[in-house]
């Protein structure tokens, strides 16, 4: 078996924000002259964090699958997070706090992604990414050099699916010209990006870059039955050799409640 197709996620996989959440939040709400402690900060996010993570797994959640609804939902989870604060969420300030946080300026590529990229075009691989993020997607990766590296971007909020429904991955098959069969997954969810690509047929590995500590919710699964990476610079070697790839059982029920 060899592979003719490399998908990728985007966030926490290629990109990374170059602050964290809570150290652009409270430089927004500092230059405004409200001043939040750490711990304040800290409880906040930790609320805001269970909100996201249930409902990025709500049964049929179709937030991803729209840029309007996307940026309505980013709007509502920071909205909510300042009133925890104690901070009125005018449109205004919750238009400077997303305009921080999503301009193409404010990611950047692990360390390891472009290295990682050169080595699997030079296997002659078709390289695209499949991602639960808004249109805006595409020229964050744009300003990031990335163009010359890949042949597609899919922006869930620009296809209109988001993961883990397998037709969101039978877009990126019909872009390379593939099979399933031929196609490789590589994410940091396992709901969304392993079990996402196991119900389209395709293989998947799924990427731990949390050395140890958990960055999804208690209820998020512990992988046994996929390989893990903790780097890209294992994929070219696995992307190069085709090797057998270990597959666990997926639903046979809707796979768009699966995330």
């Amino acid at each position: 078996m060899s592979y003719r197709l490399l998908c990728l996620d985007a966030g926490f996989t290629l990109l990374s924000p170059r602050r964290t959440l809570a150290d652009a939040l409270s430089g927004v709400l500092a230059r405004d002259g409200h001043a939040v402690t750490e711990d304040e900060m800290r409880a906040a996010w930790e609320q805001s964090d269970r909100f996201f993570w249930d409902e990025y797994h709500r049964p049929g959640n179709d937030t991803w699958t729209d840029d309007g609804r996307i940026d309505d939902y980013w709007r509502r989870y920071h909205g909510a997070m300042l009133e925890r604060l104690g901070v009125e969420a005018q449109r205004e300030l919750l238009d400077r706090i997303l305009a921080s946080q999503f301009a193409t300026g404010a990611w950047e590529l692990y360390p390891d992604v472009e290295p990682m990229l050169r080595r699997v075009r030079e296997l002659g691989i078709t390289v695209g990414i499949v991602s639960d993020w808004g249109s805006n997607l595409r020229g964050i990766t744009r300003e990031l050099g990335l163009d010359d590296l890949l042949d597609f971007v899919l922006p869930s909020g620009a296809v209109g699916l988001a993961k883990p429904n397998p037709a969101f991955f039978r877009v990126a098959l019909e872009h390379a010209g593939v099979g399933p069969e031929e196609a490789l997954m590589v994410g940091d969810s396992y709901r969304a990006d392993v079990l996402g690509a196991w119900s389209a047929g395709m293989h998947a590995v799924w990427l731990d870059r949390s050395e140890g500590v958990r960055i999804t919710p208690d209820d998020e699964p512990s992988p046994a039955d996929v390989r893990v990476v903790r780097s890209l610079d294992e994929l070219p070697e696995i992307v190069r050799s085709g090797e057998s790839l270990p597959r666990g059982e997926v639903a046979t029920a809707d796979s768009s409640a699966i995330g």
